[in-house]
């Protein structure tokens, strides 16, 4: 039996594999309702009875569709260096999302699939944040956590590592308007990752450092409250 290597790092039959690229690139043109299991499997040069043995059903292949979208390579939480310092470890979970957010090789129907996703949302969102995303956003959260205060409210902190998420993000998914802002020439140096990861995460230690500082100041003062 043939294999390919796939989004979850394990080896998987290249006939799932070929299901998923495939129902993928017509899931994006033509959305979830509109596109059939029949006309998958033909795209795909397999049988109707291959989707129900590999995914049990066709709104099951559209989740994996979506998962694998989201990064065929999907990042796990960053194992840390011995004395990593915080800064350092929020330089790293940045890099790692600009590497997946600038991929040169991922498919224009990876982008397309997740806007349509993100755009109505269904159960294959619940499942990416599910096994994908949270892991990773709770690592970021702890990480923003050390570089603040203890008197900085759990609901701030979450606001602030949503905008370490936000500034990765948009060099995913705004790309269109990103050439038309600045042109293809300066885009382009925009855009690396090296270049990118560390213009994104001094601008958020800057941020932090910000929060940090006008906490300190408010707790300094005699009786106010943190």
């Amino acid at each position: 039996m043939s294999h390919a290597l796939v989004s979850n790092g394990c080896l998987m039959d290249a006939t799932r594999q070929k299901l998923i690229e495939t129902a993928g690139q017509l899931f994006s043109r033509d959305g979830f309702e509109s596109t059939t299991v029949r006309e998958i499997c033909q795209h795909a040069g397999t049988n109707v009875a291959s989707i129900h043995y590999h995914f049990g059903d066709k709104e099951r292949l559209y989740i994996e569709a979506v998962k694998h979208a989201h990064c065929h390579q999907p990042p796990s939480p960053q194992p840390w260096a011995e004395g990593a310092t915080p800064p350092q470890k929020l330089a790293a979970i940045i890099h790692q999302m600009m590497t997946v957010m600038l991929d040169a090789e991922t498919p224009s129907w990876h982008t397309e699939l997740m806007m349509r996703e993100l755009a109505r949302p269904t159960s294959a969102c619940e499942a990416l944040v599910r096994e994908f995303i949270d892991p990773l956003f709770a690592q970021l959260l702890c990480v923003v956590t050390e570089l603040l205060p203890p008197s900085v409210p759990l609901v701030e902190r979450q606001g602030l590592a949503f905008s370490v998420v936000a500034q990765c993000l948009l060099y995913r998914y705004h790309r269109p308007i990103g050439r038309l802002l600045v042109g293809e020439n300066h885009f382009q140096q925009l855009t690396t990752i090296e270049e990118s990861a560390r213009r994104i995460t001094e601008f958020s230690l800057g941020g932090l450092q910000s929060v940090a500082t006008r906490e300190g100041a408010v707790a300094s003062k005699p009786g106010e409250s943190s």
